[in-house]
Parts: structure tokens; sequence; C-alpha cells
């Protein structure tokens, strides 16, 4: 088995629970007589003290990826299918009700002490993605295993972005794997209570973005008899709840047409569709659109992707989320109204967002209360200290009524 030892520096947060250990850390290899997998190496502090085993990624700035913590060797495939089964109890009971929700998600990596590896549920359907070659490499084993203990039909994958850093190609081939019953083209689902279709072999993610569920409910509680613009809608669930929770309109504004078409199909599922619109447009023109036709709405929804690069230089990223909350504060919403803004990065905290919006609204002479932060759903847990696993935030705010509008 590979070892690798970590620097004095690095070590401690290993020991308290973090999960990653990055290449820039690591000031030392060897190599041991045990048998092993070859992408499974010992973590070793600089004293000689066994901090954990894990998967390694040689080509990536995250080289390893704890599995266990202390000296002893895991048996890994008993302890992958262990975890595997542990993230589907989990899951059925957050969701005990397939006629309420259908679709979340199953395994959230780390979160669920499965490194590497998401899956979300679909009814009968799975959609994982392999972000790591360890993974990638055990899949046939995972897709049994979570087709067995899940009860679903069909597993697929989708690419997870990271095939390239991963040579994931070179592990196991092509990242299109499918196992089980063949994979409809479309499926409809329900997310507490809302009809969806779901198209898992195309669009983003796997399909749909179920990290949103709660958050659209908690905004659709505040919706009743008032005006909603849907901003970055994808296919329109903040729209859709909504419009079922009372909403006397919602106009959902996305660049993409496939998204905006599947938008129009789930007002129609919902029997909504007369008080709602949809516009494949971009998100800022359309802003300035609104604000040129004085149109002003008592709920907003600012739901955008990660504007920041993988790694790297990320001024350019702050400064559009600023400037993306500056127009929506003061361009579309209305005093005395609400905005729901989020950020999807782990590269921005939730108090990092707070405090852009701050700014952005003194910017446009806006003030506002703080209701409450948002985030992803208990589908999507969190290991170690907490913050790994994390990428979602937001925050539901009350606009002030007596403010100047500019």
């Amino acid at each position: 088995m590979r070892i690798l030892t970590v620097g004095r520096g690095h070590a401690r947060p290993l020991w308290h629970g973090h999960p990653w250990v990055h290449a820039r850390s690591v000031v030392g290899e060897r190599r041991d007589d045990v048998a092993s997998d070859d992408d499974v190496v010992r973590v070793d502090d600089e004293e000689g003290r066994v901090i954990g085993h894990g998967f390694e990624s040689p080509g990536s700035a995250l080289r390893v990826r704890l599995l266990t913590w202390g000296a002893a060797r895991p048996d890994v495939e008993a302890l992958l299918a262990a975890r595997v089964e542990a993230a589907v109890l989990l899951r059925q009971r957050l969701f005990p009700d397939a006629d309420v929700t259908s679709t979340y998600r199953l395994v959230h990596a780390e979160g669920d002490r499965l490194p590497g590896l998401v899956v979300d549920r679909y009814g009968d359907v799975l959609v994982a993605q392999w972000a790591t070659a360890a993974m990638a490499a055990r899949r046939e084993l995972l897709a049994r295993q979570l087709l067995r203990t899940s009860g679903a039909r069909t597993l697929v994958s989708r690419p997870a972005g990271y095939e390239a850093e991963e040579g994931i190609d070179e592990v196991s081939g092509a990242p299109v794997f499918e196992l089980g019953a063949p994979c409809p083209e479309r499926i409809e689902v329900l997310e507490a209570g809302m009809r969806l279709v779901v198209e898992p072999r195309v669009g983003q993610k796997t399909g749909h973005f179920v990290d949103q569920r709660e958050n659209r409910l908690r905004v659709a509680e505040l919706c009743a008899g008032r005006s909603v613009l849907d901003l970055y809608a994808g296919t329109g669930g903040f729209s859709v709840q909504a419009l079922r929770a009372g909403a006397d309109s919602s106009i959902a504004v996305d660049v993409s047409e496939r998204s905006i078409a599947r938008a129009h199909e789930h007002a129609e599922l919902a029997g909504v569709a007369d008080r709602f619109e949809a516009h494949a447009v971009d998100v800022r023109e359309a802003m300035t659109l609104l604000r040129d036709q004085r149109r002003r709405f008592d709920v907003v929804v600012v739901d955008p992707p990660s504007f920041f690069p993988k790694r790297g230089e990320a001024r350019a990223a702050w400064k559009a989320y600023r400037e993306l909350n500056v127009k929506a504060l003061g361009r579309v919403a209305a005093a005395g109204g609400v905005l729901a803004t989020f950020v999807c990065s782990a590269r921005m905290s939730a108090s990092e967002l707070l405090e852009t919006v701050r700014s952005a609204a003194r910017d446009c002479r806006r003030s506002f209360r703080v209701v409450r932060a948002l985030e992803a759903g208990p589908d999507h847990p969190r290991a170690g200290d907490g913050d790994v696993g994390r990428y979602l935030a937001g925050w539901l705010l009350a606009v002030d009524p007596d403010e100047e509008l500019t």
C-alpha cells in the first residue's frame, strides 16, 4: 500500500474529520508490503501516526478523499456497500411517501461518506455521476448495490465534469453507463406534490435541481395573492410551486429554450398555466426591459448558475453576483416585497453572499430584513466539519417599504 505523509500544518483538519487531502499538503510518499487496491492509500502525519485511508486521485489538486480514520485497513467493497445502504435508508425515512415526493438526492458524496459519487432519484430511475476515477472503476458494484437497496429499476450515469482531470475514460471507458431496465427518455415524478417531467439523459446536472425543493416551498409560503418574478428559472420549479400556493401571477426567465419549454409543461400539469408566463431570454436583458416598463414584483427569485471558475481568479464572479443583486433590488423588486437570492458554489459562503447583497442594497439605496437562511434540503447531508458538501446558500429577504427607489 502506498503511504502519503502530510505536513504539520495540514494534518490538524484531517484529525478533526475533514475528508480532503490537497496535493500541496503532501510532503512525502513511500510504500509498505501490504497488498491493496492501487487507488487506496494510507495517509500519515509527519510523526508517523496513521490518520486514515482513502481514494487517491494522483492528477488532481484534491489528492485524497478519506474513507476511514484510524489505522485499521478498510475492506473497501464491504464499506461502500454498507454506506450505500445507509444512504438509501436515510432517504426512505426522509421521503416515506412516493405519492408526495419521488425525486431527491439519494447519495450526496462526502455527505454520505461516499466521496466522488452523486446519485439523484427520479421515481424508478437513478441518475449517477462518478466524479472520481476510484468510484468510476467500481461503478458496476455500486450500481448493483444502489438498485438492490433502493428498489429502483434503472441506473444511468451522466458526466460529472471531472472526467479528463480524473482520467476516468482510461479507467472505465466512456462516462455513459447504464444498468437495469432501459432508461426512459422522459419520467414524470413528484416534488412535494408538484408534477415534473424529467429527461434523465439531457438537461443540467442529473436532469433536475433537486437541491431547491425545500426552498421552493419556503418561498411559496409568501406568494399567495402576489406577483412573482423567477430569474434563472430553469424548468420553472419556483414559479409553479408559487402558483400552486396561490400566487396571482409568475413570470419565469431563463436563457435555455429547452428549460422554458419544460416550465410551460409543468405549469400545464399543475393547472396554473393561465397565470404563468415564461421567456427564453437573458436574465439581465429581461430585468432592463422590465425596469423600462416600470414593472416591479412582490416576490423575486434569483437563482443563477455558479459564476465561479473551478479554480483560479474569482474577482469577476464576486462582481457578477453583486451586480446581479443590484439589478434585482433596484430594478424589479417591489418595495415591501420579498427577494430570495442564491449562490451555487462552495467558493462563496452564506455570510459572504449576505454581505454581497448588503453591498448591492447600499448601491441602489434599498434596505431589507433577513427572514431566513436557505440551503439544500436534508437529502444533502454534510460531512466532517459541516462545510464539505455545502455548495448552495441563499437568503430570504424582506425588502423594506420606506426606502427611495432608484
